[in-house]
């Protein structure tokens, strides 16, 4: 059958279900791009996200011939990019610095949802009493860092100690507000929420 033919998810669907790789592409191109534009504007990573796509895509086609998408295609589709997002700020939270993004929300940027900013306020007091409660030159080492992004070296330079020791300071600052925070689901889960859904 053309697929001028197949306009609806459904039916490519049930095509794909069949084997038929012609379907599957069309679904691809369908979505590949609105995806991939959530995933990277909430993790700020191009390759991430390109991943979170992929993966999403490669999921749907091994699992073509029991899939049951309750609802639209699109929604199904948005929310696994919501599932991913979420599992991979959980496992990066340090290494790409969503803490920072986190504690540096501010107010009037906070999503109209009043659960939601109450959550962020939450976080963010957290982030804010447990930097208060570091060491001083950790302290120091935190902010030159976090506000005003300077790199180890320049850190170093400017307080007078190695790179190593400002990476080390930053390593175990990191470590303490990941701790306070509690790694947990619902941190990144607030924080994807608010990126992805960012204007």
């Amino acid at each position: 059958m053309p697929y001028s033919c197949l306009h609806s998810d459904e039916a490519l669907l049930s095509a794909m279900a069949a084997g038929d790789q012609q379907a599957f592409t069309h679904l691809y191109r369908r979505y590949w791009k609105g995806l991939y534009m959530a995933a990277a504007k909430a993790l700020r990573d191009r390759d991430a996200a390109a991943d979170i796509v992929q993966d999403i895509f490669l999921s749907l086609w091994n699992r073509r011939t029991e899939l049951q998408v309750e609802g639209s295609l699109a929604a199904y589709l948005q929310t696994s990019v919501r599932y991913k997002v979420i599992h991979f700020i959980e496992r990066n939270i340090v290494r790409h610095d969503y803490v920072s993004q986190l504690s540096n929300i501010e107010s009037s940027a906070m999503p109209p949802v009043a659960e939601i900013r109450l959550q962020l306020k939450d976080a963010q007091l957290i982030i804010h009493q447990t930097v208060s409660r570091m060491p001083p030159k950790m302290q120091e080492v935190y902010k030159l860092s976090r506000e005003e992004h300077l790199s180890h070296k320049e850190i170093a330079d400017k307080m007078g100690i190695s790179s190593e020791t400002s990476k080390k300071h930053i390593q175990h600052a990191m470590k303490l507000i990941k701790l306070a925070l509690g790694q947990t689901a619902s941190t990144a889960s607030i924080l994807a929420g608010f990126l992805l859904l960012k204007k």
